[in-house]
């Protein structure tokens, strides 16, 4: 074998043992802290009091209609995605990125 070959094949082998052993230690480093994640239910918090409050005083009933029924399909669409959603009345304290916003305001 040529050194050059030698030298390449070396570069090779030693690139391979590194990835592995790289994915290795990533896959024990991540065990803990996924397995707890597992554990925990994410929960997102609609607030119907500003939604009510965001529709304008003059908006016709098919207008109010469409906008509850927006916000009621985004809860369902986070529902199904495995997510909790409670209702803002039941909160007694929560972060703000847990709250969803209305889409477009």
């Amino acid at each position: 074998m040529d050194p050059k070959s030698q030298w390449l094949s070396t570069v090779l082998v030693a690139a391979c043992l590194g990835g592995v052993s790289g994915w290795l230690a990533t896959q024990q480093q991540l065990q803990q802290p996924l397995a707890r994640l597992n554990l925990v239910t994410p929960v997102f918090v609609l607030d119907r009091a500003k939604l009510i409050q965001s529709i304008p005083p003059n908006a016709s009933q098919e207008n109010m209609t469409k906008i509850v029924d927006d916000w009621q399909a985004q809860a369902r669409k986070l529902s199904d995605a495995g997510y909790l959603v409670i209702d803002s009345t039941a909160v007694v304290a929560a972060p703000e990125d847990v709250y969803v916003r209305q889409a477009g305001r």
